[in-house]
């Protein structure tokens, strides 16, 4: 492990003051008023006032300590960085984890933790955020929420328990940087693991248009959302901003970024009534054509200021590099806690500022705060009309407004890829995966593109789908998989003797745009990068058919709580929220630890969007699957259940990286009891 760089005293006090976005994001106003609900009771209008749990509390510490735990630690070093990438039929640009696409495979053991020492390398500050995982939230990544994002030449330590087996993902939670590359496979082993097969494929699908022909996903997000850029990520590079973070504050879409207190939506409805590689057991796989591999397989049987200094765990030795100030009140955290308000700086981002470029923030005063949005606002009607600040390098990448996906029953997406990939390669040069006849093989898929559905097949087998999200299901044939932004799904094939095609298309998007890898049992030319087996043309698989298995099925009965979210937004403004209120990260829909919390989804655009929560499983109605994504159709209302049982800040948002950059995500927030 590399060495931690060391903090100057300033440095730390600097940190001191800022981590009251930590602090202060816990917190939020007063109680809403509240109407009578069903049978009587209760129901609030808004999410309720008070304090929330902090994402560095003794809540948190104590919901990790009571983590089964086996006492081993798996320790890695993970870079963030600029590559050039080969990906089958041509070269590209972009940014990786490592020096390939997707980022190197992390496997763990259930009950294991994991400790890993994190560098930014790129341009613009990111995180790390571990789709699926139920993990302590301070670690989930989310800036501004649950950590400082992670500037520039700087790293951060991430550990904690991982308690679930399961097929889960990583990805930065900053503006559309997913969209560059950076994602890779999680994979969670089952040390009691009741299936039986030969070899595992690990199936990354992912949707490419960054360095191709000048095209880039920042210059994407900007014509889509007529140059609002990100509403918590970068919009370019942090070097030479009017501040560290990059793409931050009013002038990156939204005001009252890095605020203390918790803002109530007013439209809420809270009723408290009720990669790339494969493990096999033998035969590894191989690139046709290339005769290298693509990858391999990684096989393993306290708290902090965020953002500026790595937590300081036992078995770690970075004490030595680090002060403590982790305690609560602290270097002034209490006064920061009390007064960051009172001197005017409430609605500016904390992270990556010094306490005199906050002091000369605040000083600018009301006056020049109205002139930077008058500023502001005149910048995107240029971008707008495809004037100057238009952001667009290469040709536009957006889809023709009649286009359609007959199985999501609106448009499939915003943005035309020119490229579609699995484990990192194009149709024309594919990944092939070796195996005998006979074999079985489990195939985890998952879907890390930024706008596209993909209907997945392998020709000549019918799958046998056996988990989504992590969680087991019912055993189901398929012959078809529909498979929606972040969503994974496992499933067993016994293979056949020949060459066979996995083929991923992206649904609605044109019939050529596919992607494609190869099944090797026996001799035979590679297909067609054109080819298109029977079995798409077959019954379709979709969530809502699967059943959970009975291990992990949820209970009946009402909920505790329930919290109404309505999806709304159009594409012409591209102005996508929940509640009809745009994302600011002190947003706080509050919900209560040991409840059993009801989200109802109400879709009123026109579009589908991947809706996922971070840091929890919900069930579907009707003992349906146990899931952290689901799609959601336009018109279409869909009831989820979760148990609270992970305290802390945790987002909710749409799993289309444009859509949610651009308003739709939101934050659950446990109030302190």
């Amino acid at each position: 492990m590399d060495s931690p760089s060391t903090h100057s005293r300033r440095a730390v006090l600097t940190a001191g003051i800022a981590v009251a976005g930590g602090s202060l994001l816990a917190s939020s106003p007063d109680a809403a008023a509240a109407t009578p609900g069903p049978d009587g009771r209760r129901a609030e209008t808004q999410p309720s006032g008070g304090r929330y749990v902090d994402p560095y509390g003794p809540e948190v510490a104590e919901a990790e300590r009571r983590r089964a735990s086996s006492g081993r630690v798996r320790r890695l070093h993970v870079e963030a960085q600029k590559a050039r990438i080969d990906i089958g039929s041509r070269t590209v640009d972009t940014w990786v984890y490592g020096d390939r696409l997707p980022g190197e495979e992390v496997r763990i053991t259930a009950g294991d933790t994991l400790s890993m020492t994190f560098r930014n390398n790129l341009p613009q500050s990111t995180t790390l955020h571990w789709h699926g995982l139920s993990l302590r939230n301070d670690m989930d990544g989310v800036p501004d929420v649950t950590q400082r994002p992670i500037r520039p030449g700087d790293s951060f330590h991430y550990r904690f328990r991982v308690t679930h087996p399961g097929t889960y993902w990583f990805h930065p939670h900053v503006g559309v940087q997913q969209d560059h590359g950076l994602y890779a496979p999680l994979i969670v082993d089952d040390p009691k693991e009741p299936l039986e097969y030969d070899h595992e494929w690990v199936v990354v699908l992912d949707d490419w248009l960054d360095g191709v022909d000048g095209s880039d996903p920042d210059a994407v997000l900007n014509e889509l959302n007529h140059g609002r850029g990100s509403m918590h990520g970068n919009s370019g590079s942090d070097e030479g901003h009017a501040h560290d973070g990059g793409g931050h504050g009013e002038a990156a879409g939204h005001g009252n970024h890095g605020t203390g207190h918790g803002s109530s939506p007013d439209h809420a409805t809270s009723s408290s009534h009720s990669s790339s590689s494969s493990h096999s057991n033998g035969n590894s796989k191989h690139r046709d054509h290339s005769g290298h591999s693509s990858g391999s397989s990684s096989s393993s049987q306290g708290t902090g200021v965020p953002g500026w200094v790595p937590p300081a765990f036992p078995d770690v030795d970075l004490d030595r590099f680090v002060p403590h100030v982790n305690g609560p009140g602290e270097l002034g955290l209490d006064l920061a806690n009390k007064s960051l308000h009172e001197v005017g700086l409430g609605n500016l981002p904390l992270h990556g500022m010094s306490a005199t470029a906050a002091a000369s923030a605040a000083a600018m005063g009301a006056a020049a705060r109205e002139e930077a949005g008058q500023e502001a606002r005149a910048s995107r009607g240029a971008r707008r009309d495809g004037g100057p600040g238009h952001g667009r390098n290469g040709p536009s990448r957006l889809l023709k407004s009649g286009t359609r996906s007959d199985v999501l029953r609106s448009m499939p997406g915003s943005v035309n890829y020119p490229y579609h990939l699995i484990n990192g390669r194009t149709r024309t040069d594919p990944e092939g995966f070796r195996a005998r006849p006979g074999d079985r093989i489990r195939i985890r898929f998952i879907n890390a593109g930024g706008d596209t559905a993909y209907r997945v097949a392998l020709g000549g087998h019918r799958m046998t789908v056996t988990h989504t999200d992590g969680y087991p299901v019912e055993h189901a044939r398929a012959e078809q998989l529909l498979i929606g932004m972040a969503e994974r799904y496992d499933v067993l094939v016994t293979a056949g003797s020949g060459v066979f095609p996995l083929v991923a298309v992206a649904d609605g998007k044109g019939k050529d745009k596919t992607a494609l890898a190869v099944l090797r049992t026996g001799n035979g030319p590679t297909p067609e990068p054109s080819v298109h087996p029977k079995e798409l043309e077959g019954p379709l698989m979709t969530a809502d058919r699967l059943r959970a298995d009975e291990s992990v099925r949820g209970r009946s009965g009402k909920p505790d709580r329930v919290l109404t979210m309505k999806l709304v937004g159009n594409m012409e403004r591209f102005n996508w929220s929940f509640n009809g209120l745009p994302y600011t990260p002190s947003q706080r829909y509050a919900i209560e630890q040991g409840e059993r919390v009801r989200l109802v989804f109400r879709n009123r655009t026109a579009m589908w969007h991947p809706v996922h929560l971070h840091g929890h499983s919900f069930t579907l109605p009707d003992g349906g699957p146990r899931k952290d994504t689901t799609v959601m159709r336009p018109g279409q209302r869909l009831a989820v259940d979760f148990d609270a049982d992970n305290p802390g800040l945790w987002m909710l948002h749409c799993h289309n990286i444009y859509h949610s950059e651009s308003g739709m995500m939101t934050v659950l927030g446990y109030r302190r009891k």
